[in-house]
C-alpha cells in the first residue's frame, strides 16, 4: 500500500491533487477533441450523399509574366496594357484564411493563365493544387470544370475574389460528389 511521505505538507498535497485534476481535465478535453476530429473524417453512412465545402484562402502572388503576341516577355513592373493575342501567367501560393488572418504555411498553389482576345473579358483558366488534389476553374468568376483526387466529379464556382495588397482573398463553394 502506498503512503504519502511524512515531510509533505497539506498545501503541497492539495496543489498536487489540484494539478492532477487539471491535467486529467486537459487530457479528457484533448481526447474528446481528437475523437471529434476522427469522427468527422471517418466514413459513415451519411457520406453517401453529396456535400458542399467552402474554400477560403489568401492567394499570395509569387510571379507574374505577360507574353505579348510578338513574343516579348515582361516579368517586372511596369506591365503594358494587355492586347489581343497577349497571354498573362500568374503563379500564387495559397494560405487558409484571408489576407488579414491566414495560416503561416501555404497549403496549396495556383497557376492562372489568361489569353486576351478582342472580347472585353480575357479567356482565363486557373489550376489550383491543394493537398494532392487538383481543381480547374474556367472563366471570370471561375466555374469548376475539372478536378482530381477528392475534387474529382465535383462542381462549384468562385463566389468572391477580392484583390488585396500582395494577392487576392478568394472564396469558392465546391459540391463534392459521393464516392
Amino acid at each position: 500500500m502506498w503512503a504519502a511521505p511524512a515531510a509533505r505538507s497539506v498545501t503541497a498535497m492539495t496543489t498536487s491533487t489540484h494539478t492532477r485534476r487539471r491535467a486529467g481535465a486537459v487530457a479528457i478535453a484533448v481526447a474528446a477533441a481528437l475523437l471529434a476530429a476522427a469522427l468527422t473524417l471517418w466514413p459513415a453512412a451519411g457520406d453517401a450523399a453529396d456535400r458542399t465545402q467552402t474554400l477560403r484562402f489568401f492567394s499570395e502572388d509569387v510571379s507574374l509574366k505577360l507574353t505579348s503576341s510578338d513574343g516579348t516577355v515582361v516579368t517586372q513592373p511596369p506591365f503594358p496594357d494587355a492586347k489581343p493575342g497577349d497571354v498573362l501567367d500568374l503563379n500564387s501560393l495559397l494560405f487558409r484564411g484571408d489576407h488579414r488572418r491566414h495560416a503561416k504555411r501555404s497549403n496549396g498553389s495556383t497557376h492562372l493563365q489568361c489569353r486576351f482576345t478582342a472580347a472585353p473579358e480575357p479567356d482565363c483558366v486557373s489550376h489550383v493544387a491543394i493537398g494532392g488534389s487538383l481543381l480547374v476553374f474556367s472563366g471570370n468568376p471561375g466555374t469548376l470544370v475539372n478536378g482530381t483526387g477528392r475534387f474529382q466529379d465535383a462542381t462549384g464556382r468562385v463566389v468572391s475574389a477580392e484583390e488585396v495588397p500582395g494577392g487576392n482573398d478568394v472564396v469558392a463553394r465546391i459540391k463534392l460528389r459521393a464516392r
